[in-house]
């Protein structure tokens, strides 16, 4: 972990960049986090606050379409997201629930804490040193995973 990117790290950030377990997370699953997190994090792109259109979205993340409104309508099932259609672009878009926004915080707190925690109590050399190795064990991985397709 370079100094510089050390620096610009937040909780949230090591554990869905570097660390990437599922451990951490108590009230969301990671993959639900994710992709809560991308809904939000486009909404209100085409102007239209508050909407993330599945479209944009499908496209930013590289998924078809019915995978993703599969997916977008288990959150729904769960209270997490409001699907929308607007009937002038002719789309459907996604909304955040209270309750999602809620959860979100909850568990971008959880990370920030334990992070501060792992700071604290692991020292510098040893943490960019297991990061390394990690980040080089996830590397062969997605190595031996692209080769064996």
């Amino acid at each position: 972990m370079d100094q510089n990117r050390n620096e610009k790290v937040t909780g949230e950030d090591f554990f869905l960049d570097y660390f990437n377990s599922d451990r951490v997370f108590n009230t969301l699953k990671r993959a639900d986090y994710l992709l809560l997190r991308a809904i939000q994090s486009r909404a209100g792109e085409r102007g239209r606050p508050g909407r993330t259109y599945l479209a944009d979205l499908a496209a930013a993340l590289d998924i078809p379409i019915p995978t993703l409104s599969k997916t977008v309508e288990r959150l729904q099932d769960k209270g997490l997201v409001a699907w929308k259609t607007d009937n002038a672009a002719g789309q459907t878009y996604v909304k955040l629930t209270s309750k999602a926004v809620e959860l979100m915080d909850d568990e971008s707190r959880r990370m920030k804490t334990a992070y501060e925690r792992i700071r604290a109590e692991i020292d510098e050399k040893d943490l960019k040193q297991s990061l390394e190795t990690a980040r080089k064990v996830a590397e062969i991985l997605n190595e031996t995973r692209r080769e064996s397709v």
